[in-house]
């Protein structure tokens, strides 16, 4: 068998496939021959079929799918041998093929080929870095939050705005339950009660006390009713009766002081005495959440920079008509224009990526992603003040993480930003900007 290329255009490559009969018999008579010992034809033993009736069957169609096995192998071993960098796949040129009476062929196929990658256009340009100024409503948010994790349920007798029910509702008909009607043991939130009349009512109930009243008028967040009455949402509008509502057991949070016990359960590593210690502490760390908002968005700022700075040279043509024989449901064309192009936007900056990583030697080793891991977990042990596991403990999660072929994805197109995010620092012309928490948020959400 011969194969040739010539170029067909700066982004596409045609390979040209000489075979003969001898390239293919040796393949084909060994298919007939497994063939004739598992066929089973009235009137013969199991693998006693002659071979020319065999032949008459199965010869065609086992030569064509042998030549199309051949095809494919010596394809991709040119591609691999003389370092041909594609994209998507081969693609057999049109052209008539006469299997059955020709025993020598030559095939066609189209390639599309890798741009060179020229990132030069993209370093020493200016960009905007972003840096979010924790003020002191995030610092009392955050610490408002804190408390509420770290506080202590109570079960009180009386009800406050806030508190947690467990009641049971049941359905009335003329002021008494009705038979075969709702029954059902919940939960709700007073906070949740949206009709103020019905909630102030409920304000002045104590455990184990009662009040009648109509749900639907009570709860505006359809999903959240249904829930409560255990009925599915298409019932609801025929359910407008009264219920009685029996207040079982109250819930109530009460948060934690700000005081040394508190500030250890927080930060049980660090020593903190007083509040303005704790603030301060509160203030690096949301500083070293907020940077790493600020690295994404920077990532997603030069990562389109570059994208459009360097204009990479695709062979568009051939990748749609790639896309079209590959894809897994026919498309309208509107539809099919946009997913294409969306294809486009993808595969220009994983082309670009894969150059950074090469020229910058950044790699993801499984050594960085397991580092990366267990210091995850350790800050969420750390966030619900559980920092006592051993080393086999955590690492038995870390391990059952990695397993995780979706998040084990994730984390590994986290580091990336990480590491690609750096890359951008030390090759762009970074203007730094102070802005607020909410003035960053509305930059981002306008981010195309």
């Amino acid at each position: 068998m011969e194969i040739t290329h010539k170029s067909a255009g700066k982004t596409t490559m045609i390979l040209e496939i000489k075979m003969v009969e001898s390239d293919y018999k040796k393949s084909v008579n060994d298919s007939l021959i497994n063939y004739q010992k598992k066929m089973n034809l009235p009137g013969f033993r199991v693998g006693k079929v002659p071979m020319t009736i065999v032949k008459k069957k199965y010869e065609l169609p086992i030569k064509i799918d042998e030549i199309n096995k051949l095809l494919s192998d010596s394809i991709q071993n040119y591609i691999s041998k003389n370092k041909i960098l594609i994209l998507g796949g081969p693609m057999p040129l049109e052209k008539s093929i006469d299997f059955a009476n020709s025993i020598d062929y030559i095939f066609e196929y189209e390639l599309g080929l890798q741009p060179k990658i020229n990132l030069s256009k993209g370093e020493n340009q200016k960009i905007d870095y972003w840096v979010i100024d924790s003020k002191n409503k995030q610092i009392t948010e955050h610490i408002n939050s804190l408390t509420q994790r770290f506080g202590q349920v109570i079960n009180p007798d009386v009800i406050k705005k806030g508190d947690m029910l467990n009641v049971n509702f049941k359905q009335l008909e003329n002021g008494v339950p009705m038979e075969d009607g709702i029954n059902h043991a919940t939960s709700l939130l007073v906070d949740k009660i949206d009709d103020d009349k019905i909630q102030k009512q409920f304000l002045k109930l104590k455990k184990s006390d009662t009040i009648v009243f109509k749900p639907h008028k009570a709860f505006s967040n359809k999903t959240d009713l249904a829930s409560m009455l255990n009925v599915t949402k298409e019932k609801l509008p025929f359910i407008q009766s009264d219920f009685i509502c029996e207040v079982q057991n109250i819930s109530r949070l009460l948060p934690a002081e700000l005081n040394k016990d508190f500030f250890k359960k927080v930060y049980p590593e660090i020593e903190i005495k007083t509040e303005k210690e704790f603030k301060v502490q509160i203030k690096k760390e949301l500083d070293e959440t907020y940077i790493k908002e600020s690295d994404r968005k920077l990532f997603n700022d030069a990562s389109q920079f570059y994208i459009d700075k360097i204009k990479v040279d695709l062979p568009e043509e051939f990748l749609k008509r790639w896309l079209k024989n590959n894809a897994k449901k026919k498309f309208e064309n509107d539809e099919f224009e946009k997913e294409y192009n969306n294809y486009l936007k993808y595969l220009s900056w994983q082309l670009i990526e894969n150059k950074i990583c090469q020229e910058n030697n950044i790699k993801i080793t499984n050594e960085d992603l397991a580092k990366f891991a267990k210091n995850r977990v350790l800050n969420q042990m750390k966030s619900y003040g559980n920092v006592n596991l051993g080393d086999k403990e955590i690492e038995g999660i870390v391990s059952n993480i990695l397993q995780n072929k979706q998040e084990s994805e994730k984390m590994t197109n986290e580091i990336v930003v990480i590491q690609l995010s750096e890359y951008f620092k030390s090759k762009m012309k970074i203007k730094r900007n102070t802005v607020s928490l909410d003035e960053f948020i509305k930059l981002a959400n306008n981010q195309k």
